[in-house]
């Protein structure tokens, strides 16, 4: 999970200011135990500006009437399938639908490998004249086959071996790299949200676009700050015809907030009513949200809620705004706003599908699994429900080679959320019940593992309710990376390289134990069969931006007098061995380190 969405104060002022004096709007605050978005709240909806008004911009489209996404179901086997677009009008006007530019009125296609051999474009339009583009359609049968280049091992069908975390890479980066990870022999890389996010011409905290800007979507589109969607297909494809997997990193649990959002106008009286104005997007997507607002729609005479149009999301799907204040709460864990994080509410069945979807859409372009950011947010009867629609969409089986890693952060809550398995929010006995109950093989349960968020100082933690063959492992990981992160304790067993590690040599054996002899194993053959290790990026005198060219305050239009950045630094070096000093650490690549793992994975 990742925090600070709380938005930056710049001095500009808003030409629709409705309430008076320093007043905000305050709507839609929990009462008692209550979760849900008040059915009123629907009203509010659509509060994207029309095109041509002065806050319309030309990638807003016409979301202003128009919402929508696409579901790809597949058949037994996935050699055929359906798309459903599922849209709504503002003035329910009729629809229709055009497939690579043959339009059509019903809202579903089908396809397979002779009609559909390469990416597919989708555009909604009404009969008012509205349209909207989706993302281009992509299908299983055009991603690359997996081909190992590199000496044969103990993979298991991709359900062994080891996954580098290239933190901060560009996919272009990332497509270079994986020649030298499938000659050293690693399984898989994972990329970081490969989402629409966040992304800002003004500092945030004085900072130009920090890190964990990736962890705040606006939506499921494929454009996220590592790449377009062109380019992580190109990369995949390229890795996969190597030998290695590709894994993505999935922020599902929620979408930006605290007013990091495209309206205009805001203003905070805690701050002597500084106000701040917009901030932009990847992909340049439209997103709402309720906090610091003082202002009504055009359209709506209304404030905005949260609503995202280009993942299809409005008010109602997502929970009332809740701080959340405790983690031994299952309420407050699964229905809390993590510092002004907007908290889809994946109890409703329709946020389920759209998630489920994602993942589908993930999987179509080439991904063999995924890491779930935030999992212990998403209370494991939800979890069960999406992953039973993702099988679905999947044809009723999940790959053969796919696998998940859930972040269940365990610290003083273990006994909550691994332990006790009658507490009902538990991620391990209970939830492996109810993937059972659900339909899930004994196998499809065995692909969902619980990232062990005590290892390595107390590996039993993550594990004290299922076996240890569901548990995937790390030291370093990128939580960890900021100043002052309590998100784990490692104590003396493990170390963050660009932090408190005393030296590089520290850190090599660190991680060469991972793979040689790691804390709490006692079957060799079955224990943590998915074993991460991170490659990083140095924070330059303190400064939380990526070394990838976007962090650079050349980039900077409004506040820039306080400007920190990073240059910008090639992250993919041939010559590297490891262990460098400056801008990215490329970990992975240290011989000794590659030697422990290739011994492991009996290469």
């Amino acid at each position: 999970m990742k925090f600070q969405a709380l938005a930056a104060f710049s001095l500009i002022t808003g030409s629709l200011a409705d309430l008076p004096s320093c007043q905000i709007y305050q709507q839609n605050q929990c009462a008692g135990d209550t979760v849900t978005t008040d059915e009123k709240f629907d009203a509010n909806r659509w509060f994207t500006p029309v095109r041509g008004s002065d806050d319309w911009q030309e990638s807003f489209q016409d979301y202003s009437h128009l919402t929508g996404y696409a579901k790809i179901t597949y058949d037994k086997g996935m050699q055929s399938a359906t798309v459903t677009v599922n849209a709504m009008h503002k003035a329910n006007t009729t629809l229709s639908y055009s497939f690579d530019g043959v339009s059509q009125t019903e809202a579903t296609a089908t396809f397979t490998p002779s009609n559909a051999k390469g990416p597919v474009s989708l555009t909604i339009t009404g009969s008012d004249k509205t349209t909207i583009d989706l993302e281009p359609l992509d299908f299983v049968w055009n991603a690359a086959d997996i081909e190992l280049t590199y000496p044969k091992g103990d993979y298991r069908s991709g359900q062994k071996g080891a996954i580098v975390e290239l933190f901060g890479w560009p996919h272009k980066d990332v497509e270079k790299e994986c020649k030298f990870l499938a000659n050293a022999g690693y399984m898989g890389v994972k990329v970081f949200p490969p989402q629409e996010q966040i992304m800002s011409t003004e500092p945030f905290q004085n900072v130009m676009n920090p890190w964990y800007f990736m962890y705040q979507p606006v939506s499921y589109k494929l454009e996220g700050r590592m790449g377009t969607r062109d380019e992580l297909r190109s990369m995949i494809n390229t890795c996969r015809s190597l030998g290695v997997r590709v894994y993505a990193d999935a922020v599902v649990n929620h979408m930006t907030g605290g007013g990091n959002d495209a309206n205009p106008y805001h203003r905070n009286p805690d701050a002597n009513c500084q106000t701040f104005g917009a901030k932009q997007s990847t992909a340049g997507s439209p997103m709402y949200t309720q906090d610091y607002t003082y202002t009504e729609g055009e359209e709506t005479g209304l404030p905005p809620l949260q609503e995202f149009p280009a993942a299809g999301y409005g008010p109602l799907d997502f929970h009332c705004e809740r701080a959340l204040n405790s983690w031994t709460d299952p309420l407050d864990l699964n229905a809390g706003w993590l510092t002004g994080l907007t908290d889809l509410n994946t109890e409703r069945d329709n946020v389920q599908e759209r998630i489920a979807a994602y993942m589908t859409d993930l999987i179509s372009l080439g991904f063999s699994g995924f890491r779930m950011d935030a999992a212990k947010h998403i209370q494991p009867d939800d979890l069960v429900q999406i992953f039973s629609k993702l099988k679905a969409n999947l044809g009723g089986e999940m790959p053969e080679d796919w696998i998940t890693w859930l972040e269940i952060l365990l610290g003083g809550e273990k006994d909550l959320l691994m332990c006790d398995p009658d507490s009902g929010y538990n991620y391990g006995s209970y939830l492996e019940d109810g993937l059972v109950a659900a339909g899930f093989s004994a196998a499809d349960v065995e692909k969902i593992k619980i990232w062990n968020s005590g290892y390595p100082k107390e590996p039993d933690a993550g594990a004290c309710t299922i076996s240890k063959s569901r548990n995937a492992i790390q030291n370093d990981d990128a939580d960890q990376q900021n100043p002052g992160s309590t998100s784990r304790d490692m104590g003396d067993q493990g170390c963050v390289l660009i932090k408190d590690c005393q030296s590089a040599d520290d850190h090599r054996e660190f991680e060469k134990k991972l793979f040689e002899s790691p804390n709490g194993i006692e079957d060799e053959d079955a224990d943590y069969p998915i074993r991460l290790i991170l490659s990083s990026f140095y924070f330059v005198d303190g400064v939380q931006g990526i070394p990838d060219g976007k962090s650079d305050c050349s980039l900077c239009e409004t506040e820039c007098d306080t400007c920190t950045g990073v240059s910008l630094a090639p992250a993919w070096v041939d010559e590297s061995v490891g262990y460098d000093e400056t801008d990215y650490t490329r970990a992975h690549r240290d011989p000794e380190v590659i030697a422990a793992m290739q011994t492991w994975m009996g290469i």
